[in-house]
């Protein structure tokens, strides 16, 4: 990754990579291919070579520059933290307020799943290779995770005490896998999805083996 400049100093191939890419000199990092050299009475001259990568804040000023105008459109003071979870390549947004965010994370979330959803088409485009983003509101995610994770034991319990099957209510593929690792750790009891997106939900069965298939 990364691309090349030349030019007759190092200072002007990084100027250039900045007005050619459109950034800022701290959205990029660079490696000296080549030093110049004036060579001998003009003769055997080089230019500078640069090679140029744009670094997370490249990507961090974009998701940034993206959630605070959106956050304009609601009229709300927020506090938005971005962690890079994986460099150039997986991302964490916290939006935070005092105000209700109630609006922006929607019913059941699906309006903070569809800004997850645009921010992630966005950023996309802008690399030249594929990126992960996460959104939370207010803690919206962490707080539906933990009573997933509940409604699953809860749904285990019932299974032990005697039920055979359970449907839970349609979740997002990602809300699903949580309810799939918690079952996991469980022998007695197996589970799969049924439906089609977005109303795919989870059934759980008492399994007819003591091992898990």
């Amino acid at each position: 990754m990364g691309e090349t400049y030349e030019a007759k100093s190092v200072d002007d191939c990084v100027k250039k990579a900045i007005n050619e890419l459109e950034v800022l000199e701290e959205e990029i990092d660079y490696e000296v291919v080549q030093e110049p050299s004036r060579g001998f009475l003009g003769i055997g001259a080089k230019n500078a070579i640069v090679k140029i990568k744009l670094n997370d804040e490249y990507n961090v000023n974009l998701i940034k520059k993206f959630v605070f105008r959106l956050l304009d459109f609601y009229m709300v003071n927020s506090k938005v933290e971005v962690e890079v979870n994986r460099p150039m390549t997986t991302y964490g947004v916290r939006i935070s307020s005092e105000d209700s965010l109630s609006e922006l994370i929607g019913k059941h979330g699906h309006t903070l799943n569809a800004v997850e959803h645009l921010l992630l088409v966005y950023l996309n485009k802008q690399n030249d290779h594929h990126i992960s983003v996460f959104v939370d509101v207010n803690n919206y995610k962490e707080r539906k995770e933990e009573f997933i994770r509940n409604m699953a034991e809860n749904a285990i319990e019932k299974i032990k005490k005697g039920s055979r099957r359970i449907s839970l209510e349609p979740m997002s593929s990602h809300e699903r896998k949580i309810v799939h690792e918690v079952l996991s750790h469980h022998r007695n009891v197996h589970s799969y999805s049924v439906g089609t997106e977005p109303h795919r939900y989870v059934v759980i069965e008492k399994a007819k083996t003591s091992v898990r298939r």
